[in-house]
């Protein structure tokens, strides 16, 4: 939905979808599909979250808002919207967001999980499409969907729809959208999958999606089913992105095993392009031997689809090369050097680079 939401309204489908649910309480039979919704002071969205779901073309749901001790009138929003598919949990004390989501995956019923922050929504045939994509590929335990961008921007941004991208990518990216994922249920009961309950700080979705990635096949669906809100509404919103970036990196990294002295953490950063291209001789070192420390430790413990992952990690030192031809072609030289050469692609880099020059 381009150019910022707008009110759902719910009409005769609604009405139908309400007819089945009441229908579905009746008979005691647990919902197909359980959506999680962690609530925190976000009441200027709220209402407008749990009236997607509503007006979704898929009935077979529960929508489990669970509000995080809100200091604001969102929980009492949701109370207002009399549906039985509503299940509102409130929580006496903060708790925070991770062991907030625990709390909804031990408190759903559904075969499949879905997820919806309460800032997005979500298009009316989110859940029939991702429900009718995990029946047709039982292998898979998460989908997840493309996202348009709302709020202070406004394009669509698609995560890989295979699962060898996924996870091949996942040292650096997150496989899927968290705030646009259906998870089986039964592999976070298998698994005892959980959000890193003691964390605080944005990064805890990234983090939880490596342990399903780590145990599980996913996927993407391409279209933008999800309606993903940028603004001060984020939770990165207004922090030290750097010290979060250490922190998470620093995190995701130990879950594979990975240990990163400063050095090592700098580098990894470049990678990440939360840090700038290096700065010294000293700094190229550093780098090409964090990249060489990581594809042996891959092709040891195999964590990340060897093409995917090699691919990935050789376009990001052709994009440091670009970087170091712009600003100081001795580096440049350098970098090529310990990074596998001049292959073409960077020899016409540098010498346009020169040409301007």
């Amino acid at each position: 939905m381009r150019g910022g939401a707008k009110p759902w309204k719910l009409g005769r489908r609604t009405a139908l979808n309400s007819q089945v649910a009441d229908l579905k309480a009746f008979s005691k039979m647990p919902p197909r599909v359980s959506v999680l919704m962690t609530l925190y002071n976000k009441a200027t969205y709220v209402e407008e979250a749990v009236k997607s779901v509503l007006a979704s073309s898929y009935s077979d749901f529960e929508l489990l808002v669970l509000d995080d001790a809100s200091t604001d009138h969102g929980a009492d929003l949701v109370r207002a919207i009399s549906d039985p598919r509503i299940r509102l949990v409130e929580s006496a004390t903060n708790l925070g967001r991770a062991r907030n989501a625990n709390r909804g995956f031990a408190e759903s019923k559904g075969e499949y999980v879905a997820i919806l922050d309460a800032d997005d929504t979500m298009h009316a045939d989110r859940l029939a499409k991702q429900v009718a994509y995990m029946d047709a590929h039982p292998h898979l335990s998460a989908c997840g969907t493309a996202a348009q961008l709302i709020g202070e921007r406004d394009r669509v941004v698609a995560w890989p729809t295979r699962d060898e991208e996924a996870r091949g990518l996942m040292l650096f990216e997150d496989p899927l959208l968290y705030g646009s994922a259906m998870f089986r249920r039964s592999i976070i009961v298998t698994h005892g999958l959980q959000c890193p309950e003691d964390w605080r700080g944005p990064g805890m979705d990234y983090l939880f999606l490596l342990r399903v990635a780590a145990v599980a096949e996913v996927a993407n669906l391409p279209e933008a089913l999800t309606n993903y809100r940028i603004g001060a509404n984020n939770y990165r919103h207004g922090r030290n992105g750097l010290a979060d970036a250490e922190r998470i990196a620093t995190e995701a990294l130990r879950f594979f095993g990975l240990k990163a002295n400063p050095h090592e953490l700098r580098s990894h950063l470049v990678l990440l392009r939360r840090l700038g291209p290096p700065e010294t001789v000293a700094e190229v070192r550093s780098l090409n031997a964090w990249v060489a420390r990581l594809l042996a430790f891959n092709r040891e413990a195999l964590a990340f689809p060897t093409a995917v992952f090699e691919s990935r990690l050789r376009a990001e030192l052709d994009h440091i090369f670009c970087l170091l031809a712009d600003r100081d072609p001795r580096l440049a030289r350098k970098h090529a050097r310990l990074s596998g050469g001049w292959n073409l692609g960077r020899l016409r880099y540098y010498l346009a680079t020169c040409w301007r020059a």
